[in-house]
């Protein structure tokens, strides 16, 4: 483990011991802040110096605000915040992360705080949400629990994050993928012609079993053996250049066609890897450079994803899957289609069955 890891790791040994000292204040707001106060002091550690962390209400351009924030991570290099009181008033385009904490988390505090995000992603907002908890009261899996309650949860979580200390660390991870990389333009002319035994290159195989055919080169004149001839040098050409060129499908440039791939992945554990594990994700997303690999350097639990869920371009969702346990690797064992008409254009996605086993 690196120095750095161990200071870190040192650091979240101590903030847990003054979340068990704090448990004894009345006060709830006194509680929570004190609570709040811990946790900044190690983000403060893992980021750029470049930004400021506060807690406050966002604002957009029009006067829309969101709810109160317990902790707000902002570039002060975008636009400059409003600061009365230790409260911020934080323009939205300097957000980079919008983070709740949770002494215990509750299923109401899990509603809350997705009504928080919700109209926090309403005014604009598009950083990443967290939720941070020091404990739960949840009797199953937290991101059951989550599920349950988000019914965007595969595709366009409320939360963007989820950590509950000695216990889990779930993140919400997108890869936008294009069509071109997984479909090429025979693929296409395929699916469009609707048989998969026809394809560009059965024009040049045609003309070649014309050139080998006696009878039929008998009968040519010397125009036609020369058409022919040309016909052959064309369709080859054609084949060797078709799936490099710029198909435009319902006037759609098929190579500007892309698809999202949705996933839940997550740690579960009951030691400080759950919090480097927050930790890091927060560093590597802030910094030039994967500052928070430093962290995780000698990681032991694994990580395991637990949710898949497909989006094409045009909004529609396909191949979804959630397993509180994880996905193992069905999740990769997926097929798709494409297709356009002149209403509609779509990608379907769909799990290939598993083989059938010998007997």
């Amino acid at each position: 483990m690196s120095i750095i890891s161990e200071k870190i790791s040192s650091r979240i040994k101590t903030l847990k011991q003054e979340f068990a000292v704090n448990k004894n204040v009345e006060h709830q707001g006194v509680k929570g802040g004190l609570n709040e106060v811990e946790l900044i002091k190690i983000i403060k550690d893992v980021i750029p110096g470049k930004y400021e962390i506060s807690r406050g209400i966002i604002e957009n351009s029009h006067g829309e605000q969101s709810n109160e924030s317990d902790i707000i991570i902002y570039d002060n290099e975008i636009l400059p915040p409003y600061i009365n009181n230790d409260l911020a008033f934080v323009p939205i385009e300097a957000v980079r992360y919008n983070i709740e904490v949770k002494s215990t988390l509750t299923a109401k505090e899990l509603e809350t705080t997705i009504e928080k995000f919700r109209k926090f992603r309403s005014i604009g907002g598009r950083s990443p949400t967290v939720l941070f908890a020091f404990s739960s009261n949840a009797k199953k899996s937290e991101l059951s629990r989550y599920y349950d309650n988000d019914t965007n949860f595969l595709a366009n979580p409320a939360i963007g994050a989820l950590c509950i200390s000695d216990k889990c660390y779930y993140y919400k991870h997108t890869e936008i993928k294009y069509l071109k990389d997984y479909l090429s333009n025979s693929d296409i002319l395929k699916a469009f012609i609707k048989n998969d035994n026809i394809g560009v290159s059965n024009f040049t195989d045609i003309i070649q079993e014309t050139l080998k055919n006696d009878d039929i080169l008998s009968g040519l004149t010397r125009s036609q053996f020369a058409l022919l001839l040309q016909s052959s040098i064309q369709a080859r050409d054609i084949v060797s250049s078709f799936d490099s060129k710029k198909i435009t499908i319902n006037g759609i440039n098929f190579n500007e066609i892309t698809f999202k791939i949705h996933q839940w992945i997550g740690v579960e554990c009951n030691d400080n890897e759950v919090e480097l594990s927050l930790f890091s994700g927060i560093s590597n997303t802030l910094s030039k450079e994967a500052f928070g690999n430093y962290l995780l350097n000698e990681r032991k639990a694994d990580f395991k994803i637990f949710s898949i869920c497909c989006e094409d371009m045009w909004g529609n969702l396909s191949c979804q899957k959630f397993d509180k346990n994880g996905l193992g690797e069905d999740y990769k064992n997926f097929s798709f289609s494409f297709q356009s008409s002149a209403e509609e254009s779509k990608i379907t996605f769909c799990f290939k069955q598993n083989p059938p086993q010998e007997e």
